[in-house]
């Protein structure tokens, strides 16, 4: 099976176009959960392929997955079984210290994350937990600039799915950290706005970390779309996310990691 073969759907398409044109010319529109009917996660899910088929077709190419809905408790509340996953593209990476033009995107908010990046292919079978660590080269700190195509962001899960989990951009740390480095430190975080903490230590906890991304991995595998050297894995929220307005210069340090940094203008 491959997660990413053609949609044939045409209510389906239509919801993942109708994300696509949102994007494509800056303009928030309406819920496709609304608008196309759309029934339950799966169907979500079909319009999120729908959507990376297309930007594959386009010549765009994949650089690795993210996952959302990391916290048991959320999950609990809303009544859903297993974390969330998207994709990354390749033209959607930004390296530390990158100035990013507001007029590219539609309605940022910020995510403060850690990012796994592989050094080996995964197997395309089941994948055990120490066939992942072999293929980590390293931790970096990351920000996801997300940015729903949905007006307003009055989305609801089944958007939040179709609209591949609200990607935007995501900014990486330069230093990628072996995970031999980082054995019994005890991790925070600190999200800064212009100077000022807006997220404040932050505990992370990396065996959380390594669990959701194990989780992705197998989940990309068992979607017939495993998990590359050099691809990298967004492993979830590690606080709220928080809002950031054009001229915002943002910094997330991480203990033992460094940082990664980003503004807008």
């Amino acid at each position: 099976m491959n997660a990413l073969t053609a949609i044939t759907d045409a209510r389906l398409l239509g919801a993942a176009e109708s994300l696509a044109a949102a994007r494509s010319q800056r303009q928030p529109g309406p819920r496709v959960s609304e608008a196309f009917a759309l029934a339950n996660l799966d169907e979500a899910y079909q319009v999120q392929a729908a959507g990376m088929s297309q930007a594959l077709a386009q010549g765009r190419s994949l650089s690795g997955a993210k996952a959302g809905l990391t916290s048991a408790a959320l999950r609990a509340a809303l009544k859903v079984e297993e974390p969330l996953y998207g994709w990354l593209l390749a033209d959607t990476a930004c390296h530390s210290g990158s100035a990013i033009a507001w007029e590219q995107l539609l309605q940022p908010k910020v995510e403060i994350e850690l990012a796994l990046v592989l050094s080996a292919d995964l197997p395309t079978g089941e994948i055990s937990q120490a066939q992942l660590l072999a293929s980590i080269a390293g931790v970096v700190p990351a920000l996801e600039i997300n940015d729903s195509a949905i007006a307003g962001w009055q989305l609801t899960l089944i958007d939040a799915v179709a609209d591949n989990l609200s990607s935007g951009l995501y900014v990486l740390g330069d230093q990628v950290v072996p995970l031999a480095q980082l054995d019994g430190q005890t991790l925070t975080g600190t999200l800064l706005s212009n100077g000022q903490p807006l997220r404040a230590e932050v505990p992370i906890v990396l065996d959380d970390v390594l669990a959701t991304a194990l989780w992705l991995a197998r989940k990309m595998a068992a979607l017939g779309q495993p998990l590359r050297a050099g691809d990298v894995l967004l492993t979830g929220a590690q606080a709220p996310i928080a809002d950031v307005a054009s001229g915002d210069r943002l910094c997330f340090q991480v203990t033992g990691l460094g940082e990664v940094t980003c503004s807008f203008g």
